[in-house]
């Protein structure tokens, strides 16, 4: 066989074998897709079709409520409720409150609620029952009677609400009659309102808490308590661990309740007490045995970009206690409970305001930036420290000002002042530490010392919306020297 033949074959063969691919690709467009019994015959392509999906189908946020647990309604409360419509998508109202009365009748109160406000809010509204956790022991009877009375009354007053939440603390060996009151509780409510209960986490190593979801549309846990005064408000290693453990158990929807408030931790002879609901300071001859506890929004917001994350699909939302009114001292500011549930910036912003009775001026900013601003006409001038953040921040430990023909001056609230090369020098007192220590005799119920860092912080932080005035001077003029960079 020539060269020439031989060329003309193999192209001939090549083309042969190209027509015959071409045909298999034909016919194997035209096949039908294979069963899905077929394809889950290969785990690996199983388990990666379903990474696929959920990654191509992220889940939604949760929803984010708040509750209002104010017992006297005022205008504030509106002025609150507007501020927070865009944010929190529904709205947990305290309603009724009982509390058990050694040696008589049970105190039962019923919080006069600003219905007008709450008709004008369109937010799902759920009322909430408070149950002491003190009780011995439920009078159901009694206690369905007095929610069906004040359900009447929000009906009759034109409110409608979306369910129920009881909120009682109880011990887990009450569990099964909690349950039994949650049956009838269930069967005396009208069909489309859910019942709803708040859980503790010691409730999770129960053997009768999976029981008690059977009479419940929905489950609240609260993972925010003061169960040691050194881990703070909120223990986020805890929490996560609470809420991973609720994920394996619960056979209803949940939502998680955190912290958004400060509580006072009291050392007394018999261990700690924390003030909250009952006011207990009036009890004590030593003011160094209070504790001001506040629950940290850096902490709680990266807990919320956690809980974002989940892939329990029973988890429905969190719930934020409380909902903050302009005057309230153991709330977080609203906006910072709006930055922290929305991830938004957290920041201080430490301003020194200096002013008199003809002039305010704000001289000092956490900016790195000079603010030499000098004040005319001689004054009585006055020192304050304002933090115009959302988030607590460190005050200054020095301030130096400029005054001109000063004829006096004072420091006040942890601050002393002195004159230094021609400067009024306004100096955090380094001695306050030793000051605000714990006495060595300080009972405590595991003789463990209050926990100093939190002392210091309450002492050296200023909280958002805080003014700290830290002195006076009567000169010609004053203004702040130099930079000042927190």
């Amino acid at each position: 066989m020539g060269i020439g033949n031989l060329v003309k074959n193999i192209s001939r063969n090549q083309w042969l074998l190209f027509a015959l691919l071409s045909a298999a690709v034909f016919m194997s467009a035209c096949q039908p897709a294979s069963e899905p019994s077929k394809l889950k015959t290969n785990p690996d392509a199983s388990h990666t079709a379903e990474v696929t999906s959920a990654t191509a189908m992220p889940r939604a946020p949760l929803t984010q409520e708040v509750y209002i647990w104010q017992r006297q309604w005022r205008p504030a409360s509106q002025t609150a409720l507007v501020q927070s419509q865009g944010v929190f998508q529904g709205l947990r109202i305290l309603a009724l409150q009982a509390h058990p009365k050694p040696n008589g009748a049970d105190i039962w109160f019923e919080v006069a609620v600003n219905h007008a406000w709450l008709q004008a809010d369109p937010r799902p509204k759920i009322a909430v029952i408070r149950l002491d956790g003190q009780f011995v022991h439920l009078n159901d009877e009694q206690v369905i009677r007095k929610i069906s009375q004040v359900l009447t009354d929000w009906q009759a007053k034109g409110t409608h609400i979306a369910g129920v939440e009881i909120d009682h603390d109880s011990a887990s060996s009450k569990l099964p009659a909690y349950r039994d009151f949650l049956k009838k509780l269930k069967a005396q409510l009208p069909a489309d309102l859910k019942l709803s209960i708040t859980a503790l986490p010691a409730w999770l190593n129960s053997a009768d808490f999976p029981a008690l979801l059977t009479n419940i549309d929905e489950l609240v846990l609260q993972i925010h308590s003061v169960s040691d005064p050194r881990l703070g408000l909120f223990d986020a290693a805890q929490g996560w661990q609470w809420v991973q453990q609720l994920s394996k158990i619960s056979t209803v929807p949940y939502l998680i309740a955190l912290p958004a408030y400060g509580s006072a931790v009291i050392s007394t002879a018999s261990g700690y007490k924390v003030e909250s609901e009952t006011p207990l300071r009036d009890q004590l001859n030593d003011p160094h045995a209070v504790e001001e506890l506040m629950a940290d929004p850096q902490l709680l917001q990266a807990f919320v970009h956690k809980l974002q994350s989940r892939t329990d699909a029973k988890i429905k939302g969190i719930i934020w206690f409380r909902l903050p009114l302009e005057g309230d001292k153991r709330v977080w500011p609203l906006d910072t409970l709006i930055a922290v549930a929305q991830q938004g910036k957290l920041a201080a912003k430490i301003e020194l305001v200096i002013s008199s009775d003809n002039d305010t001026q704000t001289t000092l900013a956490t900016e790195n930036k000079t603010k030499n601003q000098e004040i005319l006409k001689p004054q009585l001038f006055q020192l304050s420290l304002i933090n115009r953040g959302n988030i607590a921040g460190e005050i200054p430990a020095t301030l130096s000002l400029a005054g001109q023909a000063c004829s006096g001056y004072d420091a006040q609230n942890g601050y002393r002042v002195i004159q230094k090369n021609g400067l009024l020098v306004w100096q955090w007192r380094a001695d306050n530490t030793a000051a605000l220590a714990p006495t060595d005799t300080a009972p405590s119920a595991t003789n463990m010392p209050m926990p100093q860092p939190n002392k210091d912080t309450q002492k050296h932080m200023l909280n958002p919306g805080g003014q700290k005035v830290i002195g006076w001077a009567r000169c010609e003029s004053l203004y702040l020297q130099g930079i000042y960079a927190p």
